[in-house]
């Protein structure tokens, strides 16, 4: 009998169907291997490190704002704003903003609007002249209403989240008028029907998130003294089945908008739903992970190409499985498929605005040493490295020295698999003579050592413990390996854990050996 590949083209992982009938594509976890990367069926995650040293304070967002007089990278590290360079990671402090922020900045023409996350104080803003450094903070003038959210719409700054008005939504003037440094309408206001708990704008209307519920304002013209002009605003119901607690988790992606809830991940066009989660087959694990979220800490998102990185911070310590420990789940938006990245998780992230594709992100310092709080990384080295490590030839005269893969917090990225539990035939005792696992796993130094350890269990049962079948070398090239199972059952689930660092880590096939028995035969 010729053994049977049991890993398939994988797409993510997938836990809403029985262990024993997992779509095509998919497997029961999938942990620090990227699908389809670098022309390998499974490419280990490069590791992150740290872009900044240690700033002021916790790092809840802050904005790529793209300045008339160069793009600036300005994060809120509470409680006062720096400009960091992308190239050094050098933080200048620029002033003093908020001691919170519930979302990122918002550019407008060419100035970037921060606002206080617990809504007490006005939003300030930024900017900056040719050859000089953003400007110091400013609060918007006395007119302006308090605000925890904002947004930039047709030509507007939108503002909600005041604690004495929290259902209403505020538009500042017309740029012709004074902008929001003018001075601002009393009468310029959408109540809806409940507290504003996230706002963002869309080619005609402004989605406006409660806790339960969405609505949407629709138009272009709000209400204003100036009775020449006719308001053509409104506003209108979305759905009452769903809302959104977290403004961090409210993203965009190509005209569309996602965010994060208590029930799963969505994606609304403005007129439409699509749950993420449940087309991706993660809803069981969205919600075991949602109710496990740490108080006082929120969902925070973003988009990078056509990934959505969606974080949720919990409680955990070094005894806890990762399973119970904070991870950051991905979503492949061109076909809603799902990874997660093992020690990756972010107080707050914030995309590129320009001059290539980039996005930045603060680790949770929960449970590690002070020397990594405060601090941000830049999140394309996991997808991405400038050359493939396979290849040391020199190029330019530079040689290439491969690195194992080990996070700036000191944790080694170890990638791991497990596949649903597989029938392999028709219902009947087969027997599993072996377990054949291909791949290319190698370290910067050059050993014997065991890289790979894999296990496999006979029950379908989802958490039903593994049984060790053995461990592999190192391969700096395209290896298999044969381990024997020896053994009669119904099925078999296989697990391949890599143990220790390594710089390339790639797993293309996992195989068994097996034929089936006398399907009378119990």
């Amino acid at each position: 009998m010729q053994p049977t590949s049991v890993l398939g083209d994988v797409r993510g992982f997938a836990r809403d169907y029985a262990l024993d009938r997992l779509p095509n594509g998919f497997v029961w976890d999938l942990v620090d291997y990227i699908p389809r990367r670098r022309g390998a069926r499974l490419d280990g995650r490069g590791p992150w490190d740290f872009l900044t040293p240690k700033l002021s304070g916790q790092i809840d967002g802050g904005l790529h704002a793209p300045f008339r007089a160069g793009d600036t990278l300005l994060v809120h590290s509470s409680p006062n704003l720096f400009e960091i360079s992308r190239t050094s990671g050098a933080g200048y402090m620029v002033g003093t903003l908020f001691p919170t922020m519930k979302q990122n900045g918002v550019m407008l023409r060419d100035r970037a609007y921060f606002a206080d996350g617990t809504g007490a104080s006005k939003p300030k803003y930024v900017t900056r002249a040719v050859a000089s450094p953003p400007s110091e903070p400013t609060e918007l003038g006395a007119s302006a209403p308090n605000a925890s959210l904002l947004c930039a719409y047709k030509d507007r700054l939108v503002t909600a989240g005041d604690p004495a008005e929290p259902q209403r939504v505020y538009f500042s003037p017309l740029e012709t008028d004074g902008g929001p440094l003018g001075t601002w309408d009393a009468t310029s206001i959408v109540d809806s029907s409940l507290a504003v708990t996230a706002i963002w704008p869309m080619a005609g209307q402004i989605m406006v998130f409660h806790d339960s519920s969405i609505e949407k304002i629709r138009g272009g013209i709000p209400p204003d003294v100036d009775i020449t002009i006719d308001p053509d605003m409104y506003l209108d119901p979305l759905t009452e089945q769903m809302g959104c607690s977290d403004p961090a988790s409210v993203v965009g992606w190509q005209e569309n908008v996602i965010w994060a809830a208590a029930r799963g991940v969505y994606l609304s066009d403005g007129a439409t739903i699509r749950s993420l989660t449940d087309q991706g087959g993660i809803s069981d694990v969205w919600r075991n992970l949602y109710n496990r979220k740490r108080v006082g800490t929120h969902v925070t998102s973003v988009v990078f190409l056509n990934y959505l990185f969606v974080s949720v911070l919990t409680d955990w310590d070094d005894s806890r499985p990762h399973d119970l420990r904070p991870f950051t789940l991905i979503c492949d938006l061109s076909d809603r498929s799902w990874y997660r990245f093992a020690n990756v998780a972010f107080t707050g992230a914030f995309p590129s605005a320009s001059d290539g594709e980039e996005a930045w992100w603060s680790p949770d310092p929960y449970g590690h040493d002070a020397a990594y709080h405060n601090r941000i990384a830049e999140l394309a080295p996991m997808l991405f490295t400038e050359r493939d490590p396979v290849d040391l030839l020199d190029v330019g005269g530079h040689a290439f020295t491969p690195v194992n893969a080990v996070d700036g917090n000191g944790v080694p990225v170890l990638p791991q698999l497990e596949t649903g539990w597989l029938r392999l035939g028709d219902e009947g005792l087969k027997r599993l003579r072996h377990v054949l696992v291909s791949h290319t796993t190698a370290q910067a130094t050059q050993s014997n050592a065991d890289l790979l350890e894999v296990s496999y269990k006979l029950r379908p049962w989802p958490y039903a413990p593994y049984t060790m079948l053995g461990s592999l070398p190192g391969e700096d090239d395209y290896k298999r390996h044969r381990l024997r199972l020896g053994r009669n059952g119904y099925g078999v689930a296989v697990k391949v854990q890599q143990i220790v660092p390594t710089y390339l880590s790639r797993l293309h096939d996992v195989a068994i050996d097996q034929w089936p028995q006398d399907r009378g035969k119990l």
